[in-house]
């Protein structure tokens, strides 16, 4: 009676999925969006090139953080189920990420031997506004996964900045240089967590991963690992 009242519908696309079992659409099926290697030792995007370890973003501007990793590419459908999660509501779709999560990339995070899961925070006014931090949801999904405790209070967003999409990549890093700090009695009670993995649902140019980072390693973390839903191929 349910699934005639709320019939599933494809999280990629948004439209009603008519064959019973199904988890995507069809159409979408055929659609390649998950990375493939080669790709990125430092940051996880994908690379046409299988002799080189790093990308020429990651070569010219070496990261803060351990390493990057992603699940899908940030392009069309992905793009638009994304943006639906966050600006729709429709958090019902994380669920079809987490569990390709679980069945592509799950042993890959698990040798990583976090001691700890954050996502990467929204100011609260954004919060307040949305009713949800979409990282948070995808945060929580892998802390259950990999059996380590998840934290929200760590890392604070203490500046409302704009948008990355409307920012050119210059303007990104100095947009988000003193967005985010680190909550030092807020680590303390966590324990003082030295392996810590950051989830969020886009990566482009890496000037968020990088802000959380330095956060991070200002209170005493020694590694910092960031996975994100859909990584771009954008240039920092």
């Amino acid at each position: 009676m349910l699934s005639f009242l709320f019939p599933p519908i494809c999280p990629l696309c948004a439209k009603e999925l008519l064959d019973k079992g199904e988890h995507i659409c069809k159409k979408k099926k055929k659609k390649q969006i998950f990375i493939k290697e080669p790709t990125c030792y430092s940051c996880g995007k994908s690379m046409k090139n299988q002799e080189k370890e790093y990308c020429s973003d990651c070569r010219r501007h070496p990261k803060n953080f351990e390493r990057g990793m992603g699940l899908c590419i940030y392009q069309k459908p992905v793009t638009d189920s994304l943006a639906a999660i966050k600006y729709k509501n429709e958090r019902k779709f994380a669920q079809y990420y987490l569990e390709e999560i679980r069945k592509r990339k799950y042993r890959e995070l698990l040798r990583l031997k976090a001691d700890a899961v954050i996502p990467v925070p929204i100011h609260k006014k954004k919060r307040r506004k949305r009713g949800f931090n979409q990282a948070e949801i995808f945060a929580k999904g892998i802390a259950e996964m990999l059996d380590q405790p998840m934290y929200t209070k760590i890392v604070e967003r203490i500046h409302d900045t704009k948008p990355q999409k409307q920012l050119s990549p210059g303007e990104r890093k100095n947009n988000l240089k003193k967005a985010f700090r680190g909550n030092l009695k807020e680590y303390q009670k966590a324990g003082t967590p030295k392996r810590i993995l950051v989830i969020d649902d886009i990566y482009t140019t890496g000037s968020t991963a990088e802000a959380v980072t330095t956060a991070l390693k200002q209170l005493g973390v020694q590694e910092v690992y960031v996975f994100c839903i859909a990584i771009g191929k954008g240039f920092s």
